[in-house]
């Protein structure tokens, strides 16, 4: 996980916000700014500048980054939510329509359908049955064989 900018003075709502990104790159779930209709929308000159003075990227960074679109045959997964906790915040100076893509704040419901269906949760155990069942076992021990705190 990456959380080398975080400081003593860093919002709780950040770190919880990359905290919660960070984890589902863990997990392998792709970036939602780099979907084929969010990267249209990015005017690479613009990213260019803009990544180069709030990141210190060059070129090939933003490029893998923020413009080279997944390959849709690579991405299992919901249609593009750009208020997916997986997709970057990026402003509008750097669209073509000067809208901003929003980017998410936490996990929302396309993000938690989507874990669940990657990462269901267990089966719970059959019970055993049959001559492999283990019998109950009576406690028989007697309280006074307790060990007590001691006294304070």
């Amino acid at each position: 996980m990456n959380l080398q900018s975080f400081t003593m003075n860093t919002p709780e709502s950040e770190y919880h916000r990359v905290v919660r990104h960070e984890t589902g790159d863990t997990l392998g779930f792709p970036h939602e700014h780099m979907r084929r209709e969010l990267v249209a929308r990015i005017d690479p000159q613009k990213a260019y500048t803009y990544f180069r003075a709030t990141q210190g990227w060059d070129r090939p960074m933003v490029d893998a980054q923020v413009l080279t679109p997944l390959q849709d045959r690579s991405i299992f997964g919901t249609p593009a939510d750009q208020d997916s906790i997986m997709c970057y915040q990026l402003p509008g100076q750097i669209t073509t329509d000067g809208q901003p893509i929003r980017g998410g704040l936490d996990i929302n419901t396309t993000d938690s359908g989507f874990a669940a269906l990657i990462y269901p949760p267990p089966a719970p155990p059959a019970p055993v049955t049959g001559s492999f069942a283990e019998p109950a076992v009576a406690d028989d021990r007697d309280v006074s064989e307790d060990v007590l705190a001691p006294a304070h």
